[in-house]
């Protein structure tokens, strides 16, 4: 059983995309199932995200970050 979790782990880990490719994919995608106008994606570590459905029917994707040095 133990053996199942790791490799769940692992192929979660692979499976990872960056944020930018995150926001523009699956976000974007859930936004057009669900007829939504407009979305906000916060990641809690200054990563922001913001897509908005136009009056033409485009979506305008807004992608910000904060980092601290």
């Amino acid at each position: 059983m133990t053996t199942d979790v790791v490799e769940k782990v692992e192929e979660a880990n692979n499976k990872k995309v960056s944020w930018e490719a995150f926001v523009k994919q699956d976000v974007l995608n859930f936004m057009i199932n669900h007829n939504l106008q407009a979305i906000t994606v916060d990641d809690g570590a200054g990563k922001k995200g913001v897509i908005k459905r136009t009056s033409k029917g485009d979506f305008s994707v807004q992608i910000t970050s904060n980092e601290i040095l």
